[in-house]
């Protein structure tokens, strides 16, 4: 059954007993813009520790520090045939172990650290090595060795948190869609598998919290210049070829700046909690979340140019209200200083977002998110080639989740796509999460890509998907 249809008809059984709202809990929505300092430093776990004396060992008990972690398996199968590069992805195309380790440790009662990273190993490239995978394929999704959030944390006074590391900065109140959410890249390397929660990457970074009545007051002083991770070109999930019918072989370098003063990165955020309601205020001097070509195409030999990120200026504004079962949520973002790859002028951008959830009937929530992206002094050009940017480009997320059997089971479904009528294309997936045990989770699923008007999804139509996972968190 084709996938559209399918999670379609989820939808539709949902409706049918109530309209609900997905995301997280309102109480979750509404509570919680800072992170409580005395909480963070309370509460972990005992661990047994051997301290050698003497050429004896004695056992002592340590509240201050833990360890924790999920070791996972991963694996996922096309079923649409298609190639890309002469490689064949349709049957088996995934097969990772991975690993993820957690160190906390409490220093006193007002400062803690926390060191994690993450690692993986794809058989899949060893098992198909006779695919002929380029060497860029392989360097970024055979195997993986990450620094995580890693940062000390603490208090300064009663109401001033200092947290210096990287870290994670969630901006804004949409689950799927990102307007205000800018200061984390994402990992781009598999879209349409992974919500966003899963994917910002942390940076490093000072950030401090100023606590005053309902208000916290947070700003960030951002020196490390991270940027998204992008599909490999000329991979499955980047067919360059299909986008850009002059892409050069190999693909133009992705860029990240090198540091410098002038790259350094600053934010701000106001966050007010209410009965009912909360408010936020952002400002942002940082990366943009798109790359550009380092000059115009066109007025120097292709080969000769660079793919670059460069800094954007932010100001921006979110805002949940809740109404009975109702929660409706809004952002805007004005970007000043966006850089296109059609024309030399520098662009204003409004982004704005309107979102709506719906939790009237228990376990079940529904979402509906609509943003719309209008580029100011647009020009006729940036229709094209490298650029395939429409004066407003509209992006939806319908999304469904239904819990059963004590939380134990979860489905959910997500349609996200763009253009008014979903005339550009999108994706749409479907999954469940099983608790096998409390330690155990299993996952499965299944995503359809939907191809339109817009080079990219038109040219990824065929990367449809079964997939499956089952981790051990210790």
């Amino acid at each position: 059954m084709n996938l559209r249809l399918l999670a379609l008809c989820v939808l539709l059984l949902a409706l049918n007993s109530t309209i609900v709202c997905a995301g997280e809990n309102i109480e979750d929505d509404l509570s919680g813009f800072s992170e409580n300092i005395s909480d963070d430093l309370s509460g972990f776990a005992e661990e047994e520790s051997y301290v050698e004396t003497d050429n004896t060992v004695a056992i002592s008990q340590y509240k201050d520090l833990s360890l924790s972690g999920k070791i996972a398996f991963k694996t996922s199968a096309g079923y649409q045939e298609h190639e890309v590069d002469g490689v064949d992805y349709s049957g088996l195309n995934q097969a990772q172990t991975s690993l993820y380790l957690q160190y906390d440790e409490k220093i006193n009662d007002a400062w803690k650290i926390r060191i994690s990273g993450d690692a993986f190993y794809d058989a899949v490239y060893d098992i198909r090595s006779d695919e002929g995978y380029r060497q860029e394929a392989l360097d970024d999704y055979r195997t993986q060795l990450r620094l995580d959030d890693s940062y000390i944390q603490g208090r300064i006074k009663h109401n001033l948190d200092l947290k210096a590391g990287r870290q994670i900065v969630i901006w804004g109140k949409s689950d799927n869609i990102r307007v205000t959410d800018i200061i984390n890249p994402l990992d781009n390397r598999l879209p349409g598998m992974t919500d966003i929660e899963d994917l910002r990457l942390s940076v490093g970074m000072l950030k401090s919290d100023l606590y005053v009545s309902q208000w916290n007051f947070c700003a960030m002083v951002i020196p490390e210049n991270r940027i998204m991770r992008e599909a490999t070109p000329r991979g499955e999930f980047f067919p360059v070829d299909k986008v850009f019918s002059t892409a050069p072989d190999p693909f133009l370098p992705l860029n990240a700046p090198s540091f410098a003063w002038d790259d350094m990165q600053y934010a701000l955020a106001a966050n007010g909690v209410f009965s009912g309601w909360d408010l936020s205020f952002y400002a942002a001097d940082v990366l943009d979340q798109r790359w550009h070509f380092d000059k115009v195409q066109g007025s120097a030999p292709v080969n000769t140019l660079n793919r670059v990120v460069t800094k954007i200026k932010m100001l921006g504004s979110a805002v949940n209200l809740v109404s009975g079962s109702w929660l409706l949520k809004a952002e805007a973002a004005l970007l000043n200083g966006v850089k296109y790859n059609t024309t030399a002028d520098e662009k204003n951008r409004l982004d704005i977002l309107l979102g709506l959830e719906y939790r009237g009937v228990t376990d079940t929530v529904l979402s509906l998110e609509v943003a719309n992206r209008h580029v100011f002094d647009h020009e006729q050009q940036m229709l094209a080639q490298a650029d395939y940017t429409d004066k407003n480009e509209v992006q939806s997320a319908l999304r469904l989740s239904r819990s059963f059997a004590n939380d134990t089971l979860n489905a959910t479904a997500l349609l996200s796509m763009f253009g008014i009528g979903g005339e550009n294309g999108g994706f749409s997936r479907v999954w469940i999460e099983y608790d096998i045990l409390d330690a155990v989770k299993l996952n499965l699923g299944v995503v359809d890509y939907i191809g339109g008007e817009k080079p990219f999804f038109e040219a990824i139509k065929d990367n449809d998907r079964v997939f499956a996972d089952i981790s051990y968190s210790f």
